[in-house]
């Protein structure tokens, strides 16, 4: 895979995580903490929040799916080059191992960073 297709696809689930993980406006209601709570307790607040609500699932799954497909990608890579290549076989299981790890703290980290913005807006008391 080329690192044009590679960003596209990083885009696409990202675009895809944001949406599943940011409540709907409607069922958000922005509480203004100016200086009445520590950020710690706003932003686990607001974790708390995007984690426990209908749309969430969908990303669970997403993330779900990514790893399952990368499993089978590199299942179904392996078994392609030690049936027609001739060679001694060979084994891609560690790097399936890195790239679902990738994937994985990519996930968290995605998370945490918009637990941080919407914390931080909730404490400037911006709608």
């Amino acid at each position: 895979m080329g690192f044009s297709e590679f960003v596209v696809l990083l885009l696409v689930y990202s675009g895809l995580l944001i949406f599943f993980l940011v409540p709907f406006s409607k069922q958000e209601q922005s509480k203004d903490y100016r200086g009445k709570i520590s950020f710690s307790s706003v932003f686990k607040e607001n974790l708390v929040k995007m984690i426990c609500h209908k749309k969430a699932i969908f990303a669970l799954v997403l993330l779900g799916l990514a790893l399952i497909s990368i499993q089978a990608g590199f299942e179904g890579a392996e078994r392609h080059y030690n049936a027609h290549s001739g060679y001694s076989p060979v084994s891609n299981k560690l790097r399936a191992l890195y790239s679902m790890g990738s994937v994985v703290i990519y996930t968290v980290v995605l998370l945490l960073s918009l637990g941080y913005m919407k914390t931080l807006k909730s404490m400037k008391g911006a709608k």
